[in-house]
């Protein structure tokens, strides 16, 4: 009854517990080298279930990476000209990018290229 309660995860009180359980699980998954459905059965583990609780932390890390919005190469050419000290790039509460007055446009570019891939 105890593992049933754990796998469907509906009592409040297991919430908790069982999506830390799922995580450890995922997480030994990913270094154990073993293809999904081959860890299931060597754990006893339900692949479906793995495999929902497996997309649902995926989703859960992309919606926290937060979006990136495109800025117009003329807005951060002007803002450079600009003679500023500093000008501050900040995504989604999660990056902070300190520009100084002498920062490249072509290089403010390429690190837009690089948070666009996290």
């Amino acid at each position: 009854m105890e593992n049933e309660e754990q796998d469907m995860g509906s009592k409040p009180s297991q919430t908790g517990k069982t999506r830390e359980y799922w995580r450890k699980e995922v997480q030994r998954w990913s270094s154990s080298g073993l293809t999904q459905k081959e860890y299931c059965i060597k754990e006893g583990l339900s692949l479906e279930r793995f495999g929902s609780w497996k997309r649902r932390f995926e989703r859960e890390r992309q919606s926290c990476s937060g979006a990136l919005v495109a800025v117009p190469s003329g807005i951060v050419s002007a803002a450079l000209l600009e003679r500023r000290q500093r000008l501050g790039l900040v995504v989604s509460e999660r990056y902070r990018v300190e520009i100084p007055d002498t920062f490249l446009p072509a290089t403010l570019e390429q690190v837009l290229q690089v948070l666009a891939r996290l």
